[in-house]
C-alpha cells in the first residue's frame, strides 16, 4: 500500500516547503513545459512467407487445362493473308523457374490449321489454300503477379524455342506464323495457366482470410477492468518470386493501426481488400503494438479501494487516514491528489491534500506502472512547528517510488493468449501460427484520459504446409 511505511508524519509549513526541495503544485495549473504530446501510431505489421514447390502447381494445372487450348478462325496475317488455326495440347506442361527469376513453361501442342491467301491479280480473284499440322514443344518464360486490383497480369514474355520453324513459303510468299502464335500463346498462358496457377493458390482468400483475422477486436482483463482493441488494416502488400530451387516464393504483409477503448466496440461492415503495394519485406514475422490505456477513473478505484479506510501511523502521536484520491495529467507527467485527515493526540485533526507528481514508467520485475521522479506538495491552512520531521529525508518520495503501483500483468498474460489466438488460421494448404509471442514495454505516455501503455509484441509465424 501507497504510505503503509509512513511513519512522523504532519503537516508541512510553508517555510519547510523550500528547506526541504518541495515543489508548489497546482492540480489547475498543468505546466507548460514537457506538456502532452500527440500519440504515436500503434503500428501493426504481419507478414507471411509462403515456400511452394513448383510441383505442387503442375498436376493442378495439367488437371485444369483443356486440351483444345485456343481456336480461332480468319485471323487476318496481311498482305492477303488468312489463317485458321487449332492448338491441342498433347501432353503434360512442366513448370521451371529460370536463373533470372522468370517462370518457365515446358507443354507439348499440335497445330492443325490452314493458311488461305485471296488476291486479286489482273483482275482475277485468286485464292490458294495451305494446311499445316505440325506438333511442337514450345518453352516460354514471363513473369505472372499480382496487379494492384488483384488482376493476374503476365510481364516480360519471351518464346524461347518453339521446337522448329514456323516460317512457311505460299506460292512465293513467306509466311511466318510466329508473331501470331506467340500473340495467341501469351493470351492463352494470361487467360488460363498465369489465372489457374494464382487462383489455385486462393491468394485473394489468404488475404481475406488474413483481413479478417487482423480486424478480429480483442478483449483483455486486469483488475476488473476489460480492455478491448482493435485493430484496423490499412495496406496489404504481395510478392511473387520463383527461385532456383524450383518454389514459388510468396510474400504476404498486412500493415495497420490498432486502437484501444473500454467500451465494447461496435459492430463494422466489413471492409474490402484494398489496393496491392509492393512487399520488400522477407521474414514471415508479426510486430504488434498494443495500446493498453489505464483510465484515471480506474486509478483512482485502485487506489481508493488499497487506501481508503486504512490508517497509518506517522509517529507516536500521528496518523494519517486518507479520504480520497484523484488522478489526472500534469503536463508529461501524472499527478496523484489525495485528500487526509491527520489524527494528533491531544490536538485537533487537521485536513489537508497533498500532490503527487511524478514519471510513469514500467517495472519489469513488478510488471506494473510505477512513478519516479517524484515531486510533491501539500495544502492545509494549519501550520505546525514540527511539521519539518514530517518530511524529513524524503521519505514521502522514497514511499511513492516503492508504493505507487499500477499492475499491468494480467493485461500481459492475456495479451499473450488472445495474440497466439489471434496469429493462429486455415487455408486449404497451409496452417499458420504466432510462435510464443514476446512482449516488451516499447514506451508510456501520458494523456488527458489517462496513461498508455505501448506494447510491442513480436514473434515469428510458423507455417506449416498441407
Amino acid at each position: 500500500m501507497l504510505f503503509k511505511h509512513f511513519y512522523r508524519y504532519g503537516i508541512l509549513l510553508l517555510g519547510i516547503f523550500t528547506l526541504l526541495g518541495c515543489k508548489k503544485i497546482d492540480p489547475a495549473k498543468s505546466p507548460q513545459v514537457g506538456r502532452q504530446q500527440a500519440l504515436p501510431k500503434a503500428v501493426s505489421e504481419i507478414n507471411l512467407r509462403l515456400a511452394l514447390p513448383l510441383s505442387l502447381f503442375e498436376s493442378k494445372l495439367n488437371e485444369q487445362l483443356s486440351e483444345n487450348l485456343f481456336s480461332e478462325k480468319g485471323i487476318d496475317l496481311g498482305n492477303g493473308l488468312f489463317s485458321d488455326v487449332t492448338v491441342l495440347k498433347t501432353g503434360m506442361l512442366r513448370l521451371a523457374a529460370t536463373e533470372s527469376g522468370k517462370l518457365r513453361v515446358t507443354l507439348p501442342v499440335f497445330l492443325d490449321g490452314k493458311v488461305s491467301l485471296e488476291k486479286r491479280i489482273f483482275g482475277q480473284v485468286v485464292s490458294a489454300g495451305v494446311p499445316f499440322k505440325e506438333s511442337l514443344t514450345p518453352q516460354v518464360s514471363f513473369r505472372p503477379h499480382l496487379g494492384e486490383n488483384w488482376e493476374v497480369e503476365i510481364a516480360d514474355l519471351e518464346v524461347e524455342s518453339w521446337g522448329r520453324s514456323l516460317r512457311y513459303d505460299l506460292l512465293g510468299y513467306s509466311l511466318d506464323l510466329e508473331p501470331i502464335m506467340k500473340q495467341q500463346l501469351g493470351n492463352m498462358l494470361e487467360r488460363k495457366l498465369a489465372s489457374n496457377l494464382l487462383a489455385g493458390l486462393d491468394l485473394r482468400k489468404i488475404a481475406e482470410q488474413a483481413w479478417e483475422a487482423y480486424s478480429e477486436p480483442i478483449s483483455l482483463r486486469s483488475e476488473g477492468v476489460e480492455l478491448f482493441l482493435t485493430a484496423v488494416p490499412e495496406r496489404v502488400m504481395i510478392r511473387e518470386q520463383f527461385t532456383e530451387d524450383q518454389q514459388l516464393l510468396l510474400l504476404l504483409g498486412i500493415d495497420g493501426e490498432v486502437f484501444s477503448q473500454l467500451n465494447p466496440p461496435a459492430a463494422r461492415p466489413k471492409s474490402p481488400l484494398p489496393r496491392v503495394y509492393p512487399n520488400d519485406r522477407e521474414e514471415s514475422r508479426a510486430v504488434i503494438t498494443l495500446p493498453l490505456a489505464l483510465s484515471y477513473a480506474w486509478m483512482d478505484q485502485y487506489l481508493q479501494e488499497e487506501m481508503v479506510g486504512n490508517a497509518f501511523r506517522v509517529d507516536n502521536r500521528t496518523t494519517l487516514i486518507p479520504h480520497s484520491f484523484a488522478t489526472q495529467a500534469y503536463g508529461d507527467r501524472a499527478l496523484v491528489r489525495m485528500e487526509f485527515t491527520a489524527k494528533r493526540t491531544r490536538k485537533k485533526d487537521v485536513k489537508g491534500e497533498l500532490y503527487l507528481v511524478g514519471m510513469p514508467v514500467y517495472d519489469e520485475e513488478r510488471q506494473a506502472v510505477v512513478l519516479e521522479e517524484v515531486d510533491f506538495d501539500l495544502k492545509t491552512q494549519h501550520f505546525l512547528t514540527n511539521s519539518a520531521n514530517w518530511l524529513k529525508g524524503g521519505k514521502i518520495r522514497s514511499a511513492i517510488e516503492k508504493q505507487a503501483v499500477f499492475p499491468i500483468g494480467d493485461y500481459l498474460a492475456e495479451a499473450r493468449r488472445e495474440l497466439r489466438e489471434l496469429g493462429s488460421w486455415q487455408t486449404a494448404f497451409a496452417d499458420f501460427s504466432l510462435v510464443s509471442p514476446e512482449l516488451e514495454v516499447q514506451g508510456i505516455y501520458v494523456t488527458e484520459e489517462g496513461i498508455q501503455v505501448y506494447v510491442r509484441s513480436m514473434g515469428d509465424i510458423a507455417v506449416r504446409m498441407k
